[in-house]
Formats: C-alpha cells, sequence, structure tokens
C-alpha cells in the first residue's frame, strides 16, 4: 500500500461532510470516483466516494 498523504483543505472539508474527523486520516489512493484513506494509528484503509 502506498504512503498517506496530508488532506488539503477540501479534502479536510469533504471528510467532515462524511462526519470523520480529518485528523484521524491520511489520503492513500485519490481516483475520480472513489478516494482510499488510511487511519493514521492503526493504519487501516477505508474506501469512500470522491466529491
Amino acid at each position: 500500500m502506498k504512503n498517506g498523504k496530508k488532506l488539503t483543505v477540501s479534502q479536510r472539508q469533504h471528510l467532515q461532510s462524511l462526519a470523520l474527523d480529518p485528523n484521524d486520516w491520511l489520503l492513500s489512493k485519490k481516483t475520480n470516483v472513489e478516494w482510499v484513506i488510511v487511519e493514521r494509528s492503526s493504519g487501516k484503509a477505508q474506501v469512500i466516494p470522491a466529491p
């Protein structure tokens, strides 16, 4: 799995709209359809829809 990257302001706003705390997540993969985010503490991945 790729290393997660810090979120931009617009990405943080999208995570907040999905009721996720942006401080706990890193962006691993970004496509037009979905994003793969990784939790900072545990390293578990989650797939969310792209805006």
